[in-house]
């Protein structure tokens, strides 16, 4: 790993240095990517709503999409192997560039931001909703503004992705392991406690995945929802002390643990209110039920401390969508795919200091403008904003799956292709795995995996997009959905737009300028 960096042009060392390289060990960059897949909401919020609008629960489809996820992180991970870690550490953007184009590339980079920004801001807008009513009762007032929830939360992200990676990355995984410790012991209760005449393996019964076709998609679409934030490992590879072996044990261990809890969870509400009692429930309470379970089998206590460390979920998943915007913010400015004022890094903390602060003006300002316009920071901001996120990252997952499948089907490594610091791939091939790098065997495996993997999430992208209406809780004949998908193309235009326009331009500034 020192070899290859010492092997890298000199501005690549100096933004190599800039970034904090090497200083997080798998767990956290595991518990990075739990945070970004906010569990609790996913459980207490996702699960529910989609009980509620179809009639049943769905455990099991849970399991299908860790399946799905497996295989396309199978050709993510080696696809990311054969390049250098400043590469690696650009995921979706610096993948879809290598396999489909430059052009290509910009714009799955720009919509990256786009997405990851939608859905950090998304997250504010309920972290003042949950936290609002337990704080108030702490307070002993009759009610906080969300505002003054959201605006502190804005701040603290921010504040912190301004600081050291590891400042960040210690409170974040504090606030995991309480995420993860709570929901398991709900989930317990909740099993140790069934219904009357309630069999507790009939909530895994596979017979839930023949409810009928359009009842299936709905879920589907709600479900794959729970997986978004795995792929931010590889945007760490650059920040893992183990390098690429790090990010696959990590994401492997992301994958088990979001599995185990959304199979587990799930399928406890149903053991404890019964298969039909948990329809009702979730349409009477949708947004109450896990807290209310946690109530009637733990007691009030535990019911509050369970709102309040849901609250500190979404500040975990701020953080982490936080740290992968701002990255993804370096990596574009460094290139000259985007404004190279976004690559300036902060040589005393390691942080993208314009591109954090650049998301805390966009966080205020979308605060400002739910608050002056009267509207429901949950519908708007959450449930509109977050959809909108998650939709983006699946479209960027198809796209970034069937580059892989390009990059892998190759017969051998385009010598002609540079990568962004100005190092030939072939330069940087180590035969111990560390970059650069696959077997023949690995690589056929690789591509095994990457084409059906690019084929099932096209075919999950495209119920997505057919049930859009039912993620983002509208009506069929509402213009939202289309108004989500417009913009999406918009920004990718410019992107593209913009990698066409400097295509021919020379850097006038150095990339990765350090502060």
């Amino acid at each position: 790993m020192s070899d290859l960096r010492r092997r890298a042009p000199k501005t690549a060392r100096g933004l190599d240095a800039a970034l904090a390289a090497g200083r997080l060990s798998t767990g956290s960059i595991a518990g990075h990517a739990v945070a970004a897949a906010t569990p609790t909401t996913v459980v207490a919020g996702v699960v529910v709503v989609g009980i509620a609008n179809t009639g049943s629960n769905f455990p099991l489809l849970f399991a299908g999409l860790a399946v799905v996820y497996g295989l396309f992180c199978v050709g993510y991970l080696a696809t990311s192997r054969m390049v250098p870690v400043d590469t690696a550490s650009g995921a979706f953007y610096h993948l879809a560039r290598r396999g489909l184009g430059r052009t290509v590339g910009v714009g799955a980079g720009w919509v990256a931001v786009a997405a990851y920004t939608a859905l950090t801001v998304g997250l504010f807008g309920l972290i003042g909703a949950i936290l609002g009513p337990p704080l108030a009762s702490l307070l002993g007032v009759v009610s906080v503004p969300w505002q003054a929830v959201a605006v502190p939360a804005v701040l603290l992200v921010g504040g912190l992705g301004l600081l050291k990676i590891e400042v960040g990355t210690k409170f974040l995984l504090v606030l995991v392991s309480c995420e993860v410790l709570m929901i398991t012991v709900v989930t317990v209760a909740n099993w140790l406690h069934p219904a009357p005449g309630t069999n507790a393996l009939d909530a895994l019964d596979p017979h839930q995945l023949a409810a009928g076709a359009p009842t299936i998609a709905a879920q589907l679409a709600l479900a794959v929802l729970g997986y978004v934030g795995t792929e931010l490992t590889v945007v760490h590879t650059r920040d893992a002390r183990d390098g690429h072996r790090g990010v696959s044990r990590a994401t492997v261990a992301t994958i088990a643990v979001l599995t185990v809890l959304y199979v587990a969870a799930p399928a406890g509400l149903s053991v404890t209110l019964g298969a039909d009692g948990v329809v009702t429930a979730a349409q009477a309470d949708p947004s109450g039920l896990f807290v209310a379970t946690a109530r009637s089998h733990l007691g009030d206590l535990a019911a509050t401390v369970v709102q309040i460390l849901f609250g500190g979920s979404l500040v975990a998943g701020a953080i982490s969508f936080h740290g992968a915007t701002s990255l993804y913010s370096v990596y574009l400015g460094r290139d000259h795919a985007a404004p190279t004022l976004l690559g300036r890094v902060s040589q005393r903390h390691g942080s993208a200091i314009v591109a954090s602060l650049s998301q805390t003006v966009l966080a205020i300002a979308a605060i400002i403008m739910v608050s002056v316009l009267g509207a429901d920071p949950v519908t708007v901001l959450f449930f509109v904003g977050g959809t909108a996120g998650a939709v983006g990252i699946l479209t960027l997952l198809a796209l970034t799956a069937l580059a892989t499948a390009v990059i892998l089907l190759r017969r051998r490594p385009e010598t002609s292709e540079i990568t962004d610091v100005g190092v030939t791939a072939a330069g940087l091939d180590y035969r111990d795995g560390s970059a650069g790098h696959l077997s023949p065997a690995r690589r056929r495996w690789a591509a095994a995996a990457a084409i059906p993997a690019t084929i099932v999430l096209a075919a999950i992208l495209i119920v997505v997009m057919l049930h859009l209406d039912t993620l983002l809780g509208v009506s069929p004949d509402s213009p939202l959905p289309l108004a989500v998908q417009l913009t999406y193309l918009a920004v990718a235009v410019a992107g593209v737009g913009w990698a066409l326009w400097h295509r021919q331009r020379p850097a006038r500034t150095p990339a990765g300028t350090e502060l």
